[in-house]
């Protein structure tokens, strides 16, 4: 896993400033702190930078990379789990390969199938590819967005990172506020692509390709025909084994590397199922890394679940305490890290994770994605039955939502009643989707921001591919639109950041593309049976796990934020808010976030997830908007 960064002045050809990228790149150093590289074609204006970890191919694998006769060159960063595959149809085709690296594969790759080979591949990645004959660069992000890709675009060049930090390296990017940006994370809790806080900066969507054609054309495209039809012919058993077998190949291909490999474990069915089959691989004594937050209730504690777990399958067992001191010292580097101001109060957890693999392990594994593929959060539950019964009048939601129950439950009752009154599949998912009510919207927006809101349509939000979702329900729309939404851009982009901030490598074996997009066609029948997700994925994991463990409650990682809003971090954020020069200030109504606020603190409402996201967005504007 690596940093990559590159400039390409397209317009001119003009000389790359070797200083600025060399800047660029050392940015980039902990997410590649084993080794650097660099490569410039002055007379074509390109420049390439590279921060290595190696994981495969130890001594030959070194960056940027060059074909044969030097005239492709390549950055990569990620993991192509089918390179073995690739490699050997390859040198039947005549291709010689100097290294072991799949680097060298994506390489010769390109070179048979062009801008296409991007379709041969099974992994995370984001790379640049230089084509001196053609004259092109040619960027690709891989299908679940796994690895991040920014870039920065203008009349005259192009600028290209695994992260923004490395593109803020060059003076001429202005450190602008995107509103509608901050429009749509404060209703969605992150940026949909092509957009990022920044107005100036974009990132690459999954499963996409960029393009500067030597005219000076830009091209951008999808390179996954994401048109999923639903199989409703399949019988439960064939299902169970098909799901089977692909994630036996998954796990096995996700093993690949050249350095030792662990596991987040968690207390749950996804990553205990994945640490069963890393045993049948490799044997015993798997290291499996667990942290808990300190004052999180204790039956929502995974420790004792996930190092029973670990036990039963000969595991090197760590575990971590997060304190409110370790949360707040790291805050500040968390959303530096973290780049975008993502509504995620546990994605912090993920880095001492690997804070806590770091020295042990290179590579950890987990269980991320099953949620989504299978219908594993509650919300899912209420979308599916609102289908089987339509019957239920909104009203009585309402009135239920004002019951005695937990707070966690008035909001899924709520996020109900909303879902019920709406007629359009994209206000369905809308209503599902947002962290906030249309009429807390309508509160918290200033004018202006309410009115670029109502403004920017749904184009951000994929719903033009929520389409190709052909014989879907509700729910399996649903889950389409969060596969390459919150998935992609929340809880991978967390990861990735956290995880590369302590330079570790992260890998998703449920996000295999053949296993995912096996998972995608499944109907939601076989997804939600009585008042429980996970059906058909808990059935294949009996394969695996003891019952006790596949159908245990489902635990969660909790946090303490939600008491700690309501003293420092609540305090924290409401001095932000109030500050001459707040985000707060310039574009929400500071008068309804005080009554949020003192609602959350009074424990009337649960507003822990705006209030933390805002608290996130304010804290990212004093690091990066702050400077010139």
């Amino acid at each position: 896993m690596c940093g990559i960064v590159g400039i390409y002045n397209y317009k001119r050809r003009t000389p790359v400033d070797k200083t600025v990228l060399k800047t660029a790149t050392d940015v980039l150093m902990h997410r590649g702190p084993d080794g650097e590289g660099y490569y410039f074609d002055d007379s074509h204006g390109v420049g390439l930078g590279h921060r290595r970890l190696t994981i495969i191919d130890l001594t030959t694998g070194d960056q940027p990379m060059q074909n044969e006769d030097g005239t492709v060159w390549i950055v990569y960063n990620g993991e192509l789990y089918n390179y073995v595959e690739l490699r050997d149809d390859l040198s039947k085709l005549g291709h010689r390969f100097a290294s072991k690296s799949d680097t060298e594969v994506i390489i010769h790759a390109y070179e048979e199938y062009g801008q296409d080979c991007t379709k041969k591949f099974n992994g995370i990645f984001a790379f640049a590819i230089w084509d001196k004959n053609k004259n092109n660069l040619f960027l690709a992000r891989d299908h679940f967005g796994v690895k991040p890709l920014y870039y920065y675009i203008d009349d005259e060049c192009l600028i290209f990172g695994s992260e923004i930090k490395s593109l803020l390296s060059c003076k001429k990017i202005v450190r602008e506020l995107d509103t509608e940006s901050l429009a749509l994370c404060l209703t969605y809790r992150y940026v949909p692509p092509p957009k990022t806080f920044l107005r100036n900066v974009l990132k690459l969507a999954a499963a996409h390709s960029l393009c500067v054609e030597s005219s000076g054309e830009i091209v951008e495209r999808s390179f996954w025909d994401r048109t999923i039809v639903i199989d409703h012919s399949t019988s439960e058993s064939e299902w169970i084994h098909i799901l089977r077998g692909q994630f036996q190949k998954a796990v096995k291909r996700q093993m690949i590397a050249d350095v030792p490999i662990g596991i987040s474990l968690s207390g749950g069915v996804d990553s205990t199922a994945i640490l069963a089959l890393m045993t049948q691989l490799e044997g015993r004594g798997v290291h499996a890394f667990t942290v808990r937050f300190e004052g999180g209730k204790e039956d929502e504690d995974e420790t004792a679940c996930a190092r029973k777990n670990a036990e039963w399958f000969g595991a090197k067992h760590y575990d971590y305490t997060i304190t409110s001191q370790d949360y707040s010292k790291f805050f500040e580097k968390y959303l530096w890290h973290l780049e975008e101001p993502i509504g995620n109060e546990s994605a912090i957890a993920y880095y001492f994770v690997a804070e806590m693999a770091k020295g042990i392990v290179k590579v950890l594994l987990n269980g991320q994605g099953a949620d989504e593929l299978f219908a594993g959060y509650d919300r899912y539950l209420g979308v599916y039955y609102s289908r089987k019964m339509p019957f239920i009048p909104p009203a009585l939601v309402r009135i239920l939502s004002h019951l005695p129950f937990s707070l966690r439950r008035k909001n899924q009752l709520r996020r109900l009643s909303e879902l019920l009154q709406q007629d359009d599949i994209w206000s369905q998912i809308e209503s599902v989707s947002s962290i906030i009510s249309s009429q807390e919207i309508r509160n918290i927006f200033s004018g202006d921001l309410y009115h670029q809101f109502l403004n920017i349509g749904h184009d951000h939000l994929i719903t033009k591919e929520i389409s190709q979702y052909s014989s879907g329900s509700l729910l399996d729309r649903l889950i389409f639109h969060d596969m390459f939404g919150s998935l992609s851009e929340n809880l991978l982009l967390c990861e990735d950041k956290m995880a590369m901030a302590a330079s570790i490598e992260v890998r998703v074996p449920f996000l295999d593309i053949e296993f995912a997009t096996t998972a995608l066609s499944i109907p939601s029948s076989m997804k939600i049976r009585r008042l429980s997700g996970k059906y058909i994925h808990k059935k294949m994991c009996e394969t695996y796990l003891p019952t006790s463990v596949v159908y245990q409650n489902k635990i969660g990682f909790d946090n303490p934020v939600d008491n700690w809003l309501k003293n420092s971090l609540g305090d924290q954020l409401m001095d932000y808010v109030h500050s001459s020069n707040s985000i707060s200030g310039a574009h929400l109504n500071v008068q309804y976030i005080e009554t949020m606020y003192n609602e959350h603190k009074k424990g009337a409402i649960d507003n822990q997830r705006f209030l933390f996201l805002l608290l996130s967005i304010e804290k990212w504007a004093e690091l990066f908007l702050a400077k010139e």
